[in-house]
């Protein structure tokens, strides 16, 4: 009863707080189901445009909604999983004042997965608020909650979601998931640079967890994402700031949240059992193909004190046996009531995780870290070190502090690209470097120096001999553009 009370509450503050973003609200909303977005777009509408090859383009919020008839099979469309073909966003889609008032059923089900690439290219959905699931037809199924609510074998990337939302379920099954941009992102799925802004609200009527960007993250990588700013609050029974579960299960494959941070408050009742900054679950089902649950170079600034019945941690709830936590770090200066960065660790491995503050604006860790050769502790250096110490670092966006609040992406790892020439074909040396390196085997025409920051410290034109004196020790990325306009990069460690 009492916790009934307290999310009752919960969902007035919510409506409150939704009603200062729009005074048009209906703030009863949360009590009585609103219609739902698909019956009102019978007919594929001019914003949604498919090609020769079965590609698609977004250009309305009809168009996104026409998508979800399109996966799921409703409006006399046949289930449509787009494998292998993709779907973009070729402008920001903004619902308007009316979004408020209608539900949005997730894309894709267990029964009709979505396996296809989104890509929204950058652009923001803007008032998308309330995504609602109940007991009634057509709606009886359950399901997993999201923009997308299950997807399999697919990629989620390039999304911007700038509004407040609220996931509601009703009689649902425990079973089943629930999160901000996707509930379930299933067997090797990739949810790549997407980043969710301002307000996320879970609620349900029993025992379920949320997560704010991704509610069951299985065998599945998460990378380059982000939830919350300095005004981001997110409510949940039970859940995290990032994913609710990372599971890596039957020893297919890992799961992997990486290079992601979480930035904001939760909202809680006294009664919440578990709560983390990143992933309240991080479990590894035992196997013998080495395949474990990952979480990596993360960072969390939770901006208020926080706390659970049985287990709360900065990075996890639980942690099991069998999994990992390398790397990450979390603001100590706003949480000086949490006593753990995992609240049950039960055999996991934690390995160089430390707390931080950015009192002096810079961001500087309680404990030194060392990677790539270099030791530091400046959270945004040690964040970029990981990444230049990775096979293939032009996966992730490296990290700047541009305010003195937290470290926030920047651009991708200037690293060697697919139409880049081989750094096995040009030669940087010496390497290790204290003075001077020179290029073999090509004329440059332009060589930029890059620190783990990310900043461009020096740049040379039409030279094959660059100078590294006056620069600090370190590791270092050369970007050699060449007189027949290759490009190529490599590494140079500054002694």
């Amino acid at each position: 009863m009492e916790k009934s009370i307290l999310f009752f509450a919960a969902l007035i503050y919510m409506a409150i707080a939704a009603q200062a973003q729009n005074p048009s609200l209906i703030t009863n909303r949360y009590v009585e189901p609103l219609p739902y977005w698909v019956d009102t777009i019978t007919a594929q509408p001019e914003g949604y445009v498919m090609d020769a090859e079965g590609n698609v383009e977004i250009s309305s919020s009809d168009g996104l909604v026409w998508l979800i008839s399109a996966v799921n099979g409703l409006n006399g469309c046949e289930p449509d999983d787009f494998d292998s073909r993709t779907v973009r966003l070729t402008q920001d889609i903004d619902f308007g004042e009316i979004g408020y008032n209608y539900n949005f059923s997730p894309i894709g089900t267990r029964e009709t997965p979505f396996m296809g690439t989104f890509d929204g290219d950058g652009h923001k959905i803007q008032r998308i608020c309330q995504m609602y699931l109940r007991n009634i037809p057509p709606y009886h199924h359950y399901f997993d909650i999201g923009i997308f609510g299950y997807i399999r074998h697919a990629t989620v990337r390039n999304v911007i979601l700038d509004t407040t939302i609220l996931l509601y379920s009703k009689a649902m099954d425990s079973a089943y998931y629930r999160g901000g941009l996707v509930g379930f992102a299933d067997s090797l799925s990739v949810v790549d640079n997407n980043h969710l802004y301002h307000n996320m609200g879970y609620y349900s009527n029993i025992q379920e967890y949320g997560g704010c960007l991704v509610g069951m993250n299985r065998n599945s990588t998460i990378r380059n994402c982000a939830c919350g700013d300095s005004k981001a609050r997110f409510y949940t029974n039970e859940g995290a700031g990032l994913v609710a579960y990372n599971r890596s299960e039957g020893g297919y494959a890992d799961a992997v949240v990486e290079n992601c941070y979480f930035y904001g408050r939760f909202g809680l009742s006294f009664s919440t059992l578990y709560v983390a900054g990143l992933v309240c679950f991080n479990e590894t089902e035992p196997n013998d193909n080495g395949k474990r649950a990952i979480v990596r170079n993360c960072h969390c600034t939770i901006t208020d004190s926080f706390s659970a019945y049985k287990a709360c941690g900065a990075f996890a709830a639980i942690h099991s046996m069998g999994s990992s936590i390398r790397n990450c770090y979390t603001d100590y200066v706003n949480m000086p009531f949490i006593p753990k960065m995992v609240g049950l660790n039960q055999g996991g491995e934690l390995m160089q995780c430390y707390k931080y503050t950015n009192i002096d604006g810079e961001g500087t860790l309680q404990f030194p870290v060392t990677l790539n050769g270099t030791t530091t502790d400046n959270l945004v250096e040690a964040l970029n070190l990981w990444i230049a110490e990775q096979e293939h670092p032009e996966l992730y966006r490296t990290w700047t502090m541009v305010t003195d609040t937290v470290p926030v992406f920047g651009d991708y790892y200037i690293g060697i690209a697919e139409n880049e020439t081989p750094a096995n074909e040009v030669k940087v040396y010496p390497n290790p470097a204290s003075g001077h390196v020179s290029i073999q085997s090509a004329e440059a025409t332009e060589v930029k120096v890059y620190n783990t920051l990310g900043q461009c410290v020096k740049t040379v034109q039409n030279a094959n001999e660059i100078s590294l004196e006056g620069l600090p020790q370190g590791v270092y990325l050369l970007r050699v553009t060449t007189k027949d306009g290759s490009v190529f990069s490599d590494k140079v460690v500054k002694n």
